[in-house]
């Protein structure tokens, strides 16, 4: 059995597990033997199924064809690279790719300086208001490689303002963020994104997490390792030519 139809069989188990479950309650209601704590418990069993997602961390290290990967999978009818992969136009913060059909297609970005506060990203998730959303018009492959490039945005600021956004600077050839003869470092622009795409195994309840390049200049690992144990699988990209 191919991927697509293990999700196609598992969403449909879902699906019809959920089914099950409403019956379960209205039955319960109609005989008068249900309770607030009955009611409670299946209302969770169902929000669970709901969000109940698949997530593949996608990691490597700079230039290594992860994004390429991912455009291959994904974005292949498109007949162009949507997300960013060329030289210096890579992933520069953990994006999510996911599909959310309350939500029409978008990118939410969650602005870098939320970094200075000790929220992490999950409840971050619980305040739209703190993201930027930038719409994806998924007709037009033109359109859509605009939007996607707003994933490898970066902002210039000075050591000081890295530093306190946890990015270690230097002058050294070997540090993870340069200070520039300008005195200026780039950093991400942003912390997190989240791509919402109408593709068949996403709406599967897959959930690809491209993440920067380990060794990326201006990459922060620590925006990497941190999103890895919410993965159910990490798959981590090789190039043949260069190893490990």
């Amino acid at each position: 059995m191919t991927l697509a139809k293990q999700f196609a069989a598992y969403s449909k188990w879902r699906t019809q597990l959920s089914a099950g479950l409403e019956a379960f309650r209205k039955c319960l209601s109609e005989n008068e033997l249900s309770d607030a704590q009955t009611e409670q418990r299946i209302q969770q069993l169902l929000e669970k199924l709901r969000e109940d997602r698949l997530n593949v961390a996608f990691v490597a290290e700079f230039s290594r064809g992860k994004s390429e990967l991912i455009n291959a999978i994904f974005f292949a009818d498109y007949g162009n690279r949507m997300l960013p992969s060329t030289a210096g136009r890579t992933t520069m913060c953990p994006t999510e790719l996911m599909y959310n059909p309350s939500k029409p297609p978008g990118i939410e970005l969650l602005p870098i300086q939320t970094r200075e506060t000790n929220a992490s990203i999950s409840e971050y998730k619980r305040f739209p208001d703190e993201w930027k959303v930038v719409p994806l018009n998924i007709k037009s492959a033109d359109s859509m490689q605009e939007a996607l490039r707003s994933v490898s945005e970066v902002v210039r600021v000075t050591p000081e303002i890295a530093e306190k956004l946890g990015f270690a600077s230097s002058s050294k050839e070997s540090a993870v963020v340069r200070v520039a003869d300008d005195g200026m470092v780039e950093i991400p622009n942003w912390r997190h994104a989240i791509i919402n795409f109408p593709h068949p195994l996403l709406k599967q309840g897959l959930v690809i997490l491209d993440t920067p390049g380990l060794n990326a200049i201006g990459a922060e690992p620590e925006l990497t390792l941190s999103q890895l144990p919410n993965a159910h699988a990490v798959l981590f990209i090789l190039a043949a030519d260069t190893g490990v």
